[in-house]
């Protein structure tokens, strides 16, 4: 990882998910690692290889049967993909954004790489499929990527869920989820027209305090529900004037004082068990006195939720 941030995760079983007989396992599913970006000229100039943060997180649907397979197989490959194509990764770190023309050669190459990796995906979970004996409906699940850069962030995503960061100033989101506000109408990979609906995004923000990724079960305390949001325009071709947008932006209280927590501890098994504890039953720990927090222990909460969080 990039030696300045540590990382905590989790993903936890749904609540409903437990009480079904029998149990729906997690349909959450979650990868991170790191990229090694240098070609042999980099190298000779940096003398050692940028190393970059990679996080995927995907959703499966709840009414799709194997949708916990799908999401499982699509983090796994877009992974290796991003690996498979780091050199692709690596040229778009070389243009310098401050300059306005170099900055759109770095928005067009993200945008045809990223398009070119999540098709990919899409294809080989077809293929997943056809071998499993699989109905495309049956492999629902939305995606999300995002990979930390010199310059900011790389990301993309289809479907709900959620991203975002803290420059120090302000929080901002690092994607848009697809009809978020509606239950049950997101949209997924492997659904013909899923191309329509995919959204790429580069950040030019060299600041970064934190930043995280989640499944849409974590949205209800990570994101700030005080104000609606500004009609941002990103799915307006899609849905016309039908298209909401929420504010999408990170509850920075949320996070202040979770990392409080995590930084008490000395072991990555001990920030993940907080972060689990307080993802999966509400309890937070802070000057190791347990609070319970109603906004997370709330029943009606009970869907997967997976988050990924880098910090300092």
């Amino acid at each position: 990882m990039n030696k300045d941030f540590k990382v905590a995760w989790t993903s936890v079983q749904g609540k409903s998910h437990k009480k079904m007989e029998p149990q729906i396992p997690c349909q959450d599913a979650f990868k991170y690692d790191k990229i090694k970006i240098g070609g042999l000229k980099r190298l000779l100039i940096l003398k050692k290889p940028l190393i970059f943060d990679v996080s995927v997180v995907s959703d499966g649907a709840g009414s799709s049967t194997y949708s916990h397979l799908a999401s499982n197989f699509c983090v796994n490959r877009l992974l290796e993909l991003c690996k498979s194509r780091s050199l692709a990764i690596e040229e778009l770190t070389k243009y310098d954004f401050k300059k306005e023309e170099e900055k759109k050669l770095i928005l067009d190459g993200w945008n045809k790489l990223s398009n070119d990796l999540f098709n990919q995906t899409r294809a080989d979970l077809l293929s997943f499929g056809e071998e499993s004996g699989h109905e495309p409906k049956d492999l629902y699940c939305t995606l999300i990527l995002v990979i930390k850069t010199p310059f900011g962030f790389l990301s993309a995503n289809i479907g709900d869920g959620r991203a975002g960061y803290s420059n120090g100033t302000e929080t901002r989101p690092l994607t848009v989820p697809f009809m978020t506000f509606t239950a049950g109408s997101t949209f997924f990979l492997i659904k013909e027209g899923w191309d329509k609906i995919f959204r790429s995004y580069v950040i030019f923000d060299e600041k970064v305090d934190y930043y995280f990724v989640s499944s849409d079960g974590c949205q209800e305390f990570l994101i700030d529900g005080s104000s609606k949001g500004p009609k941002t325009g990103v799915y307006d071709d899609i849905l016309g004037d039908n298209a909401f947008y929420d504010l999408n932006k990170p509850f920075h209280p949320f996070f202040e004082g979770l990392i409080k927590s995590l930084n008490e501890v000395n072991t990555i098994e001990e920030a993940n068990s907080r972060l689990s504890n307080l993802i999966e039953n509400g309890f937070y720990f802070i000057n190791n006195v347990q609070t319970e927090l109603k906004s997370i222990s709330d029943p009606s909460l009970d869907d997967d939720k997976t988050l990924i969080l880098y910090y300092k």
